[in-house]
């Protein structure tokens, strides 16, 4: 049977919420990947199952610039290094708003205008990189992308040097990959921090060992890792990234509760920090803007890592109870609350899913979950008896929608205001933090 086709002439016209590129047609939405915003195209439709069979650029966007990194493409970090800086700015901001058109009644949101980022080169203090698994080619560096694997044995880019990386970072990769060119094969993976300064020389590291394999085993070509990337120290974890051994001092400062006073405070490779040294102020500050904490406010927060936004509500007065399941997080979070002298703020070991609940009536809910949102985000709010305000930082749009949505089915609120930040320039990622505030109280 013949498929019947026809081929038309469209302009690519945005991103959607991952970061693809899209067409519509006939009010439609159709993913056409691999393009940007401007771009004109030739698709061919398939006219019985609607749907888009091949596409081809037949010329480019006016927007395009040439990329001026080597490994763009294979590395798959810079999704966006090809679109110029104006408009990939203005594009993540009409990501957000197509965002919240699918959220319903939010028809009057306030969306504050697009925090951009201070930099778009050397704002990165973490770098994370893995080990090739075939002995015959030995090649370090970052994955690669799923379109790119096959270029490169063990999937494996060799990064030699990364525009985003910190300069303290970049002058370390060389040396990092050949050490771990020359070991033997141990590693998932292993993570570079440095401190937020960009006249510190400080670096830390986080090793992930692969199953089977023991820190006691390995600690040899462990430390050979740490002299060769001269690291100030190193996390060793299990396969389930269980901390099993230390070796030297394995703290860097400055990318935690920033500006906030009583720092510097401390955090660690073997847990999350924000990815921007440049923007993690600005989203602090407005975090603590939506949640108006004062001396009469009780503030509950979840997904708390070290206290970067816990200690920054805590200097304003309020009582702030937090919840983080990282051990070290927990660990080095306690020691910023003692360092910072805040004696109206406790940080708990738990899972926020099941242990925020724990505490009653807040006036403040604060979320900063991971990429996959907050699961039963409905059931958790009522429990906590509707708090007044809701103050959610998400680091994907898709999570924004899912669980503002299920926070909104309760009736009992609004959502008020939402701020985006570009904190991971040149790429489609969008941090957003949101205002949900109650209608009744």
């Amino acid at each position: 049977m013949n498929r019947m086709t026809k081929k038309i002439d469209l302009t690519i016209e945005g991103l959607t919420s991952e970061g693809e590129s899209f067409v519509t047609i006939n009010k439609k939405l159709y993913v056409v990947a691999g393009f940007l915003p401007g771009d004109k195209i030739k698709v061919e439709i398939d006219e019985d199952k609607k749907l888009i069979v091949d596409a081809e650029l037949i010329e480019p966007s006016l927007n395009r610039i040439k990329s001026d990194c080597h490994y763009h493409g294979a590395c798959g970090g810079c999704d966006l290094l090809e679109l110029s800086e104006k408009v990939r700015k203005k594009e993540k901001q009409a990501m957000i708003k197509r965002a919240l058109a699918r959220i319903p009644n939010c028809e009057n949101v306030d969306l504050e205008s697009f925090n951009a980022s201070k930099e778009i080169i050397r704002y990165m203090p973490r770098v994370r990189l893995h080990q090739s698994q075939n002995y015959d080619e030995r090649k370090s560096g970052f994955l690669a992308a799923g379109e790119s694997d096959e270029k490169f044995s063990g999937n494996i880019v060799p990064v030699s040097s990364c525009p985003l990386l910190m300069q303290s970072l970049n002058k370390r990769l060389n040396a990092t990959r050949k050490i771990l060119d020359t070991i033997p094969i141990i590693l998932e993976s292993l993570t570079l921090m440095s401190s937020s300064s960009t006249k510190s020389d400080r670096v830390v590291g986080h090793a992930v060992l692969q199953k089977g394999k023991t820190a006691h085993f390995c600690i040899k070509d462990l430390n050979k890792i740490v002299r060769a990337a001269d690291l100030k120290g190193l996390t060793i974890a299990d396969h389930t990234n269980k901390i099993k051994e230390t070796i030297g001092e394995t703290t860097v400062t400055g990318l935690i509760a920033t500006n906030v006073e009583g720092g510097a405070y401390e955090s660690e490779a073997s847990f999350f920090v924000q990815g921007n040294i440049y923007q993690n102020a600005n989203l602090i500050n407005k975090v603590v803007e939506y949640a108006e904490p004062s001396e009469k406010k009780y503030i509950v927060e979840g997904f708390a890592g070290a206290g970067n936004f816990t200690l920054a509500l805590a200097a304003k007065g309020a009582k702030v109870d937090a919840v983080e399941s990282n051990p070290s997080a927990v660990r080095s979070g306690i020691k910023n609350i003692v360092k910072s002298g805040f004696k109206n703020v406790k940080l708990h070991e738990g899972n926020a899913l099941k242990d925020l609940t724990k505490f009653n009536n807040p006036d403040v809910l604060v979320l900063d979950p991971p990429r996959t949102g907050t699961p039963g985000i409905g059931a958790i709010v009522e429990k906590l008896g509707f708090p007044k305000r809701i103050v959610l930082v998400f680091c994907d749009l898709e999570a924004m929608v899912k669980d503002c949505k299920a926070i909104l089915k309760s009736g009992q609120y609004k959502l008020e205001k939402v701020a985006g930040f570009d904190l991971y320039p040149r790429t489609h990622h969008v941090e957003t933090v949101v205002l949900i505030s109650s209608e009744n109280k």
